[in-house]
């Protein structure tokens, strides 16, 4: 059997270190903007468009006035934006056949540096569509790259516990994982057992969130399989694919 590789990148700079032609990539920022995404598309969101800056996001608003503006500076919206980062706002009331344009601090950033490393096909990951996820993971044939967003440049508890969700329920036949795929795991078998919304919480980002009055955002966040749906992203834009495609 032809042994596969797992990497990981821990934090948002090692990006530039990677090159991941070959690879498929999943994208994590699970506080908030991964988990935000596959909830606006799973609620009938038509697609979601990642950009870097609030003033991209703008100009591209302009270009297609009847999409919806969304995304966070230091956890909340820019004036003038449509809806912020907390998926309690994508309802299906709100996005059911929209285009949503978004800007997030990290998890946005990542979808494009992905991109940049080469990486393809690229899926947004969250705890809300882990088998989802985890399905992809196992049906795709070439090596695999988890892309922690991390928070503002620094490392985050939850996105490396959730590459360790994935990496554990890939099981170890046919995987040959590097350092920092081994060090997701080794804290996904240290959590596994605990109360996950819990543990988010407890982390950096999970505190700083809680403290603005996002808690329920983190228990969304920890709600596993709620939307078992398989967001791509591809050609500037994230769509839904249909489940088990591996290429």
């Amino acid at each position: 059997m032809e042994t596969r590789l797992v990497d990981v990148a821990l934090l948002p700079d090692e990006m530039e270190k990677i090159r991941a032609e070959g690879f498929a990539a999943v994208v994590i920022d699970i506080l908030r903007a991964s988990t935000t995404i596959v909830t606006a598309l799973a609620n009938g969101a038509a697609r979601v468009i990642p950009l870097t800056t609030v003033e991209e996001a703008r100009a591209r608003r302009e270009k297609e006035p009847e999409s919806l503006l969304g995304g966070e500076r230091n956890a909340v919206p820019p004036p003038g934006f449509d809806l912020g980062n907390s998926p309690r706002e994508y309802t299906p009331e709100r996005v059911n056949g929209k285009t949503i344009i978004i800007t997030t601090t990290n998890g946005t950033r990542a979808c494009q540096s992905a991109d940049r490393a080469g990486a393809g096909p690229v899926v947004i990951g969250g705890f809300v569509n882990l088998q989802a996820v985890t399905d992809f993971c196992r049906s795709f044939k070439g090596p695999l790259l988890f892309v922690c967003a991390g928070c503002q440049g620094r490392f985050s508890l939850e996105d490396s516990l959730y590459a360790g969700a994935v990496i554990k329920r890939l099981g170890s036949s046919g995987f040959q994982l590097t350092d920092g795929a081994r060090t997701c795991l080794t804290l996904y078998d240290r959590w596994q057992d605990g109360d996950l919304a819990a543990v988010i919480a407890n982390g950096d980002h999970g505190r700083r969130l809680a403290g603005l009055g996002f808690h329920g955002d983190i228990q969304l966040a920890a709600a596993v399989d709620s939307h078992p749906v398989l967001p791509i992203y591809r050609d500037g834009e994230i769509r839904l694919q249909s489940l088990g495609c591996g290429d």
